[in-house]
């Protein structure tokens, strides 16, 4: 009997330890930091209640969009979207745009939000930088000099 305990908590430690591979740091981790208005006509409440809607919506479609959190700033909301790397986020675009998954609830989120800029951290890619371009919203750049992102 102590030998059968011993192998089961032995096959449930080996089973939750992370590999090397799982420890890794993420390098390519990017986040867009955006400073938002609440549109006219729209109480606390009702940005509250979107907010926890679209954040609902993002974690149910998105598995590579590491956070996302809409924080009351005074005046201003923030909006923080941690994407596992670039291609992440260009994922997360599509996802939003015309015939996407989230379109409708985009459209929602443009009724509540007007969007100030885009401050986006970490390596971005030429590929990423022009991906965003058509969009024509105020996107600033902000290569990392050091950082560490943890999986």
């Amino acid at each position: 009997m102590k030998k059968i305990l011993f192998t089961l908590v032995l096959t449930a430690f080996l089973f939750n330890c992370e590999t090397p591979e799982q420890s890794k740091y993420n390098e390519n981790e990017i986040i867009f930091v955006v400073e938002m208005d609440a549109n006219e006509g729209k109480s606390e409440d009702d940005i509250a209640k979107f907010s926890k809607y679209y954040t609902d919506a993002i974690d149910n479609t998105e598995p590579n969009s590491l956070g996302w959190g809409f924080y009351n700033s005074g005046d201003k909301v923030i909006l923080i979207e941690r994407y596992l790397d670039g291609n992440a986020m260009m994922e997360h675009v599509k996802n939003i745009s015309e015939g996407g998954p989230l379109e409708t609830h985009f459209v929602k989120f443009m009724e509540h939000f007007t969007i100030n800029k885009i401050d986006v951290y970490g390596t971005t890619s030429d590929e990423l930088k022009e991906f965003v371009k058509p969009f024509g919203l105020p996107f600033y750049f902000h290569p990392d000099f050091a950082k560490f992102s943890r999986n």
